[in-house]
């Protein structure tokens, strides 16, 4: 039988002892949706027959990492059950199994951000990013750093609305000055601001800030078309892409958004003002386009 066991914040995570989720569970694999180094996520639906279809994030371990990823896997059940944004994706059930731990979620059919890269219309774009802005804004205000905001954690639903995902490397940030040793912060190489990549081992940075950046990043990449890249300028890439078709307001944001300096970077809830203007501009010119 399935014991239940509390973390500190009353979120639940279900101990099936020796069992096996999937083979207990009426849910039954279809594919793998993703992998990482944490192990496969994975499409999957009711073993009796047709129903809802859903998302289970498999995080295996061995005995020799069993208590770091134990660490980790409470850590991303503590901000998934403990917040909740309608911009964020939720944790349904939480299970610890012999070998490894299971996190369902929702199943979202129109995949990640990665697919539309160059593919959306401007407006579309901003709207998105202002779902992600809206997301991080949350997070901030309690005190939460996602820390890996990219085009692959964030997820379209049959409603047209983005959800940022995997807080897997999410940290809670109380520390008067905001800041955190870079060294201790993870997230995706083709994502990080300058401070990160010019950053020794005793440098502090501030994380909230680097969110902002990769949100930058990603607004970049889905006007641009262009693959995000290591070790980059993109405000460089941006001043340099004087033939994109965007309008000034798309400029505006980018580049306060991929300001290489942080303290000159907008706060998240400055970033979904500037969305807010971007999404308004953008409509009108392109349905004024359309009627040309």
């Amino acid at each position: 039988m399935a014991e239940c066991a509390q973390t500190e914040k009353k979120n639940v995570v279900y101990d099936l002892k020796d069992q096996d989720f999937f083979e207990s569970s009426d849910l039954k694999k279809v594919k793998v949706l993703g992998k990482g180094t944490f192990g496969k996520v994975y499409l999957v639906q009711p073993k009796s027959g047709p129903g809802r279809l859903l998302a289970i994030k498999k995080i295996s371990f061995t005995e020799d990492d069993r208590e770091r990823r134990t660490q980790a896997f409470y850590e991303e059940v503590k901000f998934m059950q403990g917040l909740s944004h309608p911009h964020l994706v939720p944790c349904l059930l939480a299970v610890q199994c012999l070998d490894y731990f299971a996190i369902v979620m929702p199943y979202y059919p129109a995949g990640d951000l990665v697919e539309l890269i160059g593919k959306q219309e401007s407006s579309r774009v901003v709207r998105y990013m202002s779902h992600v802005a809206h997301a991080i804004e949350y997070l901030h205000r309690h005190d939460v750093a996602h820390i890996d905001v990219k085009l692959e954690n964030v997820f379209v639903c049959e409603s047209d609305c983005a959800h940022l995902g995997d807080l897997g490397m999410a940290m809670e940030v109380t520390h008067s000055s905001r800041t955190i040793l870079a060294a201790h912060m993870g997230g995706t190489m083709e994502y990080w601001p300058p401070e990160k990549v010019n950053a020794d081992e005793h440098t502090r940075i501030d994380p909230f800030k680097c969110d902002v950046y990769a949100i930058g990043v990603m607004y970049w990449i889905l006007v641009s078309g262009q693959q995000p890249e290591k070790n980059v300028d993109y405000l460089a890439k941006v001043y340099a892409s004087t033939d994109l078709d965007l309008f000034y307001t798309n400029w505006f944001t980018l580049e306060h958004l991929l300001h290489p300096k942080p303290a000159e970077r907008p706060t998240a809830s400055q970033v979904i003002t500037l969305l807010e203007s971007d999404q308004e501009y953008t409509s009108v010119a392109e349905a004024s386009e359309a009627g040309k």
